[in-house]
């Protein structure tokens, strides 16, 4: 009798830990597939950003790198009107004649690809007397350009 007991109470433990172990090895594989699609999307997201394949805003329009190329003279010296921190700003006349100022970011500079997509977010639904709007952008992996309205006469300082 006494070890009929001990081999029912040692079958209940081998089946207490078989189904311990399958739970936890179940969780892990749900866990490590979770984290899987999570990365996967993050990587997707960044490579359509980069490939400008992403809308932000329906407000906000995607150009091109051959027309904002074209607008400002290919990025002439004649064309500069400003410089900054992080790059320099370019007058240009986009297609429609609409006048505008590009901004071409520095490479050298640190910003990564999510913080330039928040400042395209951000700028996009901005709206103030004394801040030019953000009309557009451009990026890829070399490239992130910004195209904000073009003030003609001054700069803002002087209002």
């Amino acid at each position: 009798m006494e070890s009929e007991d001990y081999e029912e109470r040692k079958e209940r433990a081998a089946l207490v830990a078989v189904v311990v172990l399958t739970s936890l090895a179940v969780a892990s594989l749900l866990i490590a597939l979770s984290y899987y699609c999570y990365i996967r999307n993050k990587i997707s997201k960044r490579l359509k950003f980069q490939k400008g394949q992403f809308s932000l805003a329906e407000s906000v329009l995607v150009f091109t790198y051959k027309q904002l190329h074209s607008a400002t003279g290919g990025f002439g010296k004649s064309n500069v009107i400003g410089h900054g921190a992080f790059g320099s700003v370019y007058r240009g006349v986009l297609h429609d004649g609409l006048k505008v100022a590009v901004k071409l970011m520095d490479r050298a500079g640190k910003q990564g690809v999510d913080e330039f997509k928040v400042e395209i977010e951000l700028l996009s639904r901005l709206r103030a007397p004394h801040l030019l709007a953000l009309i557009g952008y451009f990026s890829d992996k070399n490239h992130k350009l910004l195209v904000y309205e073009f003030m003609a006469n001054g700069v803002l300082q002087n209002i």
